[in-house]
């Protein structure tokens, strides 16, 4: 088993297929955040908490403090990527405090449509880097 490193949050993009939900794990406190557009539920994660502390050297079980985090919510039904790829970009930018202090998307309802737009051009201008380089 290789050692794992001393990372402190992990983000987990999850598709159950028919929909993306963004889970972020804080391992110094062993809490999950879960952060989902139309409000599914999903319980996959604390494996992975598990597993992570395993790796660490410790043998005690670990609890997982599951936290369903206020974001926003999609108004329609094929948004859930573009939603998670925003959730990671705030946490990225803001860290994780935003998620403990119910600020993503600074306590909107929804994203607006430029707020997508702006996922998406990101996404082909990161994606052209490697078709054309």
């Amino acid at each position: 088993m290789r050692p794992r490193k001393d990372n402190d949050i992990i983000l987990v993009p999850y598709n159950s297929g028919r929909h993306w939900v963004l889970t972020v794990l804080d391992m110094k406190t062993n809490t999950c955040y879960y952060l989902d557009s139309i409000r599914n539920s999903i319980k996959i994660i604390a494996l992975a908490m598990a597993l992570y502390a395993v790796q660490g050297g410790t043998k005690t079980r670990v609890k997982v403090n599951w936290v369903n985090a206020k974001c926003p919510y999609q108004t329609g039904c094929t948004e859930c990527g573009c939603y998670g790829l925003k959730f990671m970009k705030e946490v990225v930018e803001e860290g994780i405090e935003i998620l403990a202090n119910d600020n993503v998307r600074r306590g909107k309802a929804i994203y607006t449509v430029e707020d997508i737009d702006g996922i998406r051009e990101g996404c082909l201008s990161y994606g052209t880097t490697f078709v054309f380089n």
